[in-house]
């Protein structure tokens, strides 16, 4: 149960971008069109701000819609689906105060398409699962702090139960069909080890 519920937490702030419990969004920077954008990045845009009104709305069926393909190769998307609407359901799932997408680069190819790295900062509030049990607390709070030590970092409210998490992440966005797919940085290089992520681009996951 415990490694469960870490697994839920942590999959939910690597591999995606995290259901917001308002929709306090900043895109403004990047999400506009720009009069200079090609189609291209009117495209990627267009899917990105797709991507994150699907999680404002806890909207799992377009949300996994838009995950990187070749992932359902190691979970099949009817049981990542399941999975996701569990966690939503259960009202456990982490609440982000903030997104801002602050960089989205510019789109070059690789030899199955076209790519892109987005990069975004927010703030994230995480319930405790046991709020009754300081020694789970403080054992979660380590391994958060351990996993987000290179992007962000991790507090406690030890009166509400609450643990408080300021990071940065770094979505990467493959075209290798006509359609953008996301995937977050950390869960892109687990895919390296499965054969899944493309072999050209694991230098611009550094």
């Amino acid at each position: 149960m415990k490694n469960t519920l870490l697994l839920i937490t942590i999959l939910l702030l690597t591999a995606c971008t995290p259901a917001p419990e308002t929709s306090n969004i900043d895109m403004n920077m990047n999400m506009d069109m720009d009069t200079n954008d090609t189609k291209e990045m009117k495209n990627l845009k267009n899917a990105l701000s797709k991507y994150t009104q699907a999680t404002i709305d806890n909207d799992v069926d377009v949300l996994v819609g838009f995950i990187y393909s070749k992932a359902f190769s190691i979970v099949p998307k009817e049981k990542m689906l399941e999975m996701l609407k569990k966690a939503f359901k259960s009202g456990k799932v982490p609440k982000v105060k903030n997104i801002k997408h602050t960089k989205i680069e510019e789109i070059k190819e690789y030899d199955k398409g076209l790519y892109s790295i987005i990069s975004s900062s927010m703030t994230t509030i995480v319930k405790s699962p046991r709020p009754n049990d300081p020694k789970f607390e403080q054992y979660m709070l380590k391994t958060l702090q351990k996993r987000l030590s290179s992007r962000g970092t991790v507090t406690i409210d030890k009166e509400k139960h609450l643990f408080n998490i300021q990071h940065t992440n770094k979505t990467m966005a493959l075209n290798e069909n006509g359609k953008w797919k996301f995937v977050g940085f950390k869960q892109a290089e687990k895919y390296i080890s499965k054969g899944i992520f493309p072999l050209t681009l694991i230098e611009k996951l550094n």
